[in-house]
């Protein structure tokens, strides 16, 4: 036996010798893959990179006790430019008072962020990341479907959040390069700190949120004067408007129900729920409403240029928003006062898109995980590297549409999400009564024998899906309930398929999971 095998089989749990006999007919041979999964582990570890993937972490091996490290993740990953972006939609997309625009900005993030606050105690309580605990609702199968769509969800935030950026940028350029130049910069700095693993993640959220907070205070002073406000819309087109901008920002707080507890997991299980929570809630709901506040009130007074004579600042501001959409409008709003600061605060927000990229390239390197057990074999640091190469020229394509790349995209998240986080809550409360001790994760987290078998969560997705379809109002489908609510007064509709699918897998969840422990027992 080499030594390179007798120190594999002494480091790798997986090689395992059935006595403590040391002669050569008690050696379990060695495989290629438990070679190679030892020789990754090895340069992973001398590189500081996380080895750990989807396995549970045990509870002696979770030294991270900084509670308060679920608002830092949080506030650097919500502080951002895209949650900007999203705040302008209302007064420029729905066509939304700023009173409006407020109220439903802070109602729907108020309720929705709940949702991921709630996913994020799974994490010190089960030390699983959230595709791998979701295995105890949706069963070992069901779980691989969720979680590959939650590889498209990663995909898809990234292309959206570094379209953002790169249209800030090419504003900063003042337009002399391509939007494929700041689309490149944005993944490069990406992949540099979330290859690295949880760690490093945490390191750089800890500060991130600083620089661009004091750059959105920056905008609001620069832009407070010329802010104004127009009377509320009334009736039924006013109602319709609300409920499909509250979607959007539905679908961008509830983002992270998929993935809440993969930046918590090494923390000790004996934990505060509520610390958890409480600390996750904060992060995720106050920097959202504030700086989508922000974006809307910049945004209804661009909005208001538009009928302004040109020249003005308003008219400015709305003609290059209609030229370059969102870096266009941040430029006409920086640039002009400040000069050469207001492109340096810009290139501030640009590098904010990274502290929500990296969450979204981290946790595709789990999820993907969880599709197969192949893929697991395959090293985490390979992930953040094919995630990148895949989001990296799909925002080139799409770098001059992040209005529409972001509503339509938004919109569908809160649909599959609202499904898959009310089969996890009612399987907690309902089913569970709460009780963590019921999850066995640390027999039970990989053996299929003791999970669910998921037909009850398969069977109420199916039923949300049918509600999602009827209450969806988009440009390529509008639903049947969704054209009610809008009604002659708008011909798009009001979108309200989150509602319903949520509802429609309320309803029927129970009841599929209750015939499932009555004739499967699991």
């Amino acid at each position: 036996m080499s030594d390179i095998e007798k120190q594999v089989a002494t480091d790798s749990p997986a090689v395992v010798s059935a006595s403590n006999s040391t002669s050569a007919s008690d050696v379990v041979p060695i495989t290629m893959l438990e070679k190679f999964t030892y020789y990754n582990g090895r340069m992973e570890a001398a590189m500081g990179i996380e080895a750990r993937g989807i396995q549970r972490v045990p509870e002696d091996e979770r030294p991270d006790k900084r509670l308060w490290g679920n608002l830092t993740i949080w506030l650097s990953a919500n502080c951002v430019l895209p949650t900007f972006g999203v705040g302008i939609l209302g007064p420029l997309t729905f066509y939304m008072s700023l009173g409006d625009s407020m109220l439903t900005v802070f109602f729907f993030v108020i309720f929705s962020s709940i949702l991921p606050a709630f996913c994020s105690t799974f994490g010190p309580k089960l030390g699983l990341r959230q595709m791998t605990s979701s295995r105890f609702s949706w069963g070992f199968y069901g779980a691989k479907g969720v979680a590959f769509l939650n590889c498209i969800a990663c995909v898809g935030w990234s292309i959206a959040n570094t379209i953002a950026g790169a249209q800030a940028l090419c504003a900063v350029g003042e337009w002399k390069f391509s939007a494929a130049a700041g689309t490149v910069i944005i993944g490069m700095c990406t992949l540099v700190i979330g290859m690295f693993g949880y760690k490093f993640v945490h390191r750089y959220e800890q500060f991130a949120w600083i620089p661009t907070a004091i750059t959105f205070l920056v905008v609001l002073g620069v832009a407070a004067k010329h802010l104004v406000n127009e009377p509320m819309g009334v009736g039924r087109a006013e109602a319709s408007n609300v409920l499909s901008f509250g979607g959007v920002i539905w679908g961008f707080c509830i983002g992270w129900v998929s993935l809440a507890s993969d930046y918590n997991v090494y923390m000790p299980a004996e934990a505060p729920a509520w610390k958890i929570f409480m600390w996750t809630y904060i992060g995720i709901s106050v920097p959202c409403v504030l700086v989508m506040w922000l974006g809307a009130a910049v945004a209804a007074a661009a909005l208001a240029g538009a009928d302004m004579e040109a020249g003005t600042t308003l008219a400015n501001w709305y003609a290059m928003y209609d030229a370059h959409e969102l870096g266009g409008l941040l430029h006409a709003v920086m640039v002009p006062p400040l000069k050469g600061g207001g492109k340096f605060f810009m290139v501030l927000l640009v590098l904010s898109v990274v502290a929500n990229n990296i969450i979204n390239v981290y946790s595709m390197g789990m999820s993907i995980s969880v599709i197969t057990k192949y893929l697991s074999y395959v090293p985490r640091i390979v992930w953040p590297c094919v995630i990148t190469a895949i989001y990296i020229p799909v925002a080139i394509v799409g770098a001059n549409s992040f209005s529409t790349t972001l509503e339509d995209f938004l919109s569908v998240l809160g649909y599959w999400l609202a499904i898959f986080v009310t089969v996890v809550v009612e399987e907690h409360l309902i089913f569970r009564k709460s009780n963590w001790d019921s999850y066995n994760a640390e027999k039970a987290w990989n053996d299929r024998k003791l999970l669910p078998i998921g037909l009850g969560a398969l069977g109420a997705f199916c039923f949300g899906v049918v509600g999602a379809v009827m209450g969806m109002a988009q440009i390529w489908y509008i639903g049947p309930l969704g054209a009610k609510v809008g009604g002659s007064a708008n011909p798009f509709g009001g979108d309200i398929g989150y509602e319903l699918a949520a509802a429609f897998t309320a309803v029927t969840y129970p009841i599929f999971r209750t015939l499932e422990l009555k004739y499967m027992g699991r």
